[in-house]
């Protein structure tokens, strides 16, 4: 049943995507996911965090769950936080239908400094 509802809302993306307006979304997402890489590799060089993990596009991970990347860290042992990257006007969607995933909003204002903030605020959210 999960695997049928993900395949059909895969599809839904894929043909959305042929469509100028919303692969232009598309490239925003991106663009997002290309900030907050660049600060988790940041961390992770100076020892805040151990790895991360980027899903693959329309991974069952991305799609189904909200997933875009996984941050591993070290609290009293290793752990994972799952997080969804959006932006503001998407951020209470992505909340309704994953509530469980910390999302973290960027847009092009947002410097270093505030997306490593943010990071750092969805890791001490993870339970």
């Amino acid at each position: 049943m999960k695997n049928k509802k993900f395949q059909a809302i895969r599809e839904e993306i894929i043909k959305a995507m042929q469509f100028p307006q919303e692969y232009w979304s598309y490239e925003v997402g991106k663009r997002r996911e290309e900030k907050i890489k660049s600060s988790l590799q940041e961390l992770k060089e100076e020892g805040v965090i151990r790895d991360f993990l980027q899903t693959d596009k329309l991974s069952f991970s991305d799609v189904a769950r909200g997933i875009d990347f996984f941050i591993i860290y070290v609290g009293k042992k290793y752990k994972v936080c799952p997080v969804s990257v959006t932006g503001e006007r998407w951020a209470k969607g992505d909340r309704d239908r994953h509530p469980e995933i910390p999302i973290i909003t960027i847009n092009f204002f947002d410097t270093p400094d505030s997306i490593r903030s943010k990071i750092m605020e969805a890791i001490s959210q993870n339970k």
